[in-house]
């Protein structure tokens, strides 16, 4: 399933699936509130062909700026796997779960596995195009994806800067999500 797609693949795709999710929509997908809420909208997605597109604005107001770093802000990496993973549950969720109110804290969608490859840092002031796409779902209990994070209007993926650089995506790699009853976690504080 979606092994032949690549982000390219989604950004040409982008602006011809089911339509865009605007935030507000999207916190009714995620058990995340804020601050730990990080994706700011779905600009556009399709649920049955398993992919999904989505922006986030990285601002010098975020609070992980105090600290990381004081004289060269960069965005923390472990932040950009926890906007690509909620982005997946989105993914998740959407293709097979339709939303329903009533008992929606029954299941917990939780990070099986991650491997994340880190490339071009994020500095504050950059928009960032965040592609998923599952490879593999396993009934509505287990889903593998892949994606891909890159600062938009970043020339030098493709292309060498004056130095003779090429940068990788901010962040690509795979992670598997699992949905499991909230029950089965009894004994772990939940």
């Amino acid at each position: 399933m979606n092994n032949e797609i690549t982000f390219e693949k989604i950004m040409e795709l982008s602006g011809h699936g089911q339509g865009s999710i605007p935030h507000t929509e999207c916190k009714k997908y995620l058990r995340h509130t804020h601050p730990m809420l990080s994706l700011d909208r779905v600009a556009d997605h399709d649920f049955s062909a398993g992919w999904i597109h989505a922006v986030r604005g990285i601002s010098c107001s975020d609070p992980v700026f105090a600290g990381h770093f004081p004289d060269a802000g960069v965005y923390p990496g472990t932040n950009l796997n926890q906007d690509v993973n909620q982005v997946g549950i989105v993914l998740f969720i959407g293709m097979t779960s339709p939303l329903k109110k009533e008992g929606a804290n029954e299941e917990i969608t939780a990070v099986n596995a991650v491997s994340s490859e880190y490339g071009h840092p994020v500095p504050p002031g950059c928009l960032l195009d965040m592609a998923v796409w599952a490879t593999k779902l396993e009934g509505k209990k287990k889903i593998l994806l892949r994606f891909e994070t890159r600062v938009r209007d970043f020339p030098y993926y493709s292309k060498a800067n004056k130095y003779g650089l090429k940068f990788e995506a901010a962040i690509k790699g795979s992670c598997t999500l699992v949905r499991a009853k909230r029950s089965f976690y009894d004994g772990i504080w939940l």
